[in-house]
């Protein structure tokens, strides 16, 4: 077993409440890559906080099912749930597993003592070296990545899990921030054997609170999956909010819109104070890559001012991702804004 420090996650504000002497509730979280503007909760039934959960409530799973296209599907609390449970099902192997990207897959892979083989989370061609040399008998591709944005094509994905399939192995697909771009997704194959399409409500809904995401996959990896998952880990609640947002297709294709336009809005406005950086887009969050004395007073600059970002070192250990997330509404621009121009006119941002 690895005993090393767990991950770290943006949207600790109680840490950041603590280390900076700022309430929470004056605090701008942009460190996570979660949508600013949450599906609206309907009034929910007095039921849902009495009555246990069904395990299989048949309105939520229509609902996933139209949602994502797909028959065979699992709830969990979270997209996490899933991502824990997967590495106790196989004997020790090797996986492919991306040095930056959301940690929480190297580290429970780890934990049950499986060989990580780290590939660049900037570039898939190393990944693809790894599965055709059969070095990996697994693979985790975060699709797009976070927080470098990289992303495979279907055909790409496909590719991989028939090659990992022949020797009995799998693709995991973690496609979290793939909602805005359904047409890309690996949802409509994954009864296909030897693959596992992840997905959560947290980040296009913006309902991390209530701790809701899906494994797709062949009816009988999902059944052996399941054995895995603890009794009722769904709310009553959690289900029944789950159930109206993924069924609300008119809220969805405003998200769409909104989201695309706060991105290209933070797109625009960064590129005015980092003309020659790096910038790297996604609908749900913008990364620049900066040397990392600046990065980290940026970081601290925001911090002190009650705006949280999240920092990513990069293995060259010269330069830093930071990752902003977006920014909805007239007040939390300005805010932002501010903060960029005051930290320009201290110490002058490259050009």
């Amino acid at each position: 077993m690895n005993n090393k420090q767990a991950p770290k996650h943006g949207g600790d504000i109680v840490a950041a409440s603590h280390q900076y002497g700022i309430a929470p509730d004056r605090w701008l979280d942009l460190s996570t890559g979660i949508n600013p503007d949450s599906y609206p909760i309907p009034e929910i039934p007095q039921r849902y906080f009495h009555d246990l959960p069904s395990c299989h409530d048949q309105t939520l799973v229509k609902a996933a099912r139209a949602y994502y296209q797909v028959e065979n599907l699992l709830t969990a609390a979270g997209s996490q749930a899933f991502i824990e449970a997967l590495p106790t099902l196989r004997e020790p192997c090797r996986v492919a597993i991306p040095d930056i990207g959301y940690q929480e897959h190297r580290w429970h892979w780890q934990q049950c003592g499986h060989q990580v083989e780290l590939y660049s989370g900037f570039d898939l061609e190393s990944l693809d070296k790894k599965i055709r040399q059969h070095e990996v008998d697994c693979a985790v591709v975060i699709n797009p990545n976070n927080p470098t944005t990289e992303q495979a094509t279907v055909e790409q994905l496909e590719q991989w899990r028939s090659l990992l399939n022949a020797r009995n192995g799998w693709l995991i697909i973690d496609e979290a921030f793939i909602d805005t771009q359904t047409d890309q997704s690996f949802s409509l194959y994954s009864a296909r054997p030897g693959v596992i399409v992840l997905r959560s409500m947290g980040k296009f809904f913006g309902l991390a609170g209530i701790r809701m995401g899906f494994a797709l996959a062949d009816k009988a990896l999902l059944a052996t999956l399941s054995s895995r998952l603890m009794l009722w880990s769904v709310s009553g609640v959690s289900q029944f909010v789950a159930a109206q947002a993924l069924l609300d297709t008119v809220w969805q294709q405003q998200a769409r819109q909104h989201l695309v336009a706060n991105s290209e809005w933070l797109v625009s406005t960064l590129r005015i104070f980092f003309p020659v950086q790096i910038i790297l887009k996604n609908d749900f969050f913008v990364s620049v890559i900066l040397e990392k004395t600046l990065a980290d007073t940026i970081a601290n600059h925001f911090a002190q001012s009650g705006v949280l970002i999240r920092q990513w070192p990069l293995p060259c250990g010269e330069k830093t991702l930071l990752r902003f997330g977006l920014l909805s509404g007239s007040e939390p621009r300005q805010r932002c804004l501010k903060l960029l121009r005051t930290i320009d006119a201290q110490c002058g941002l490259p050009v």
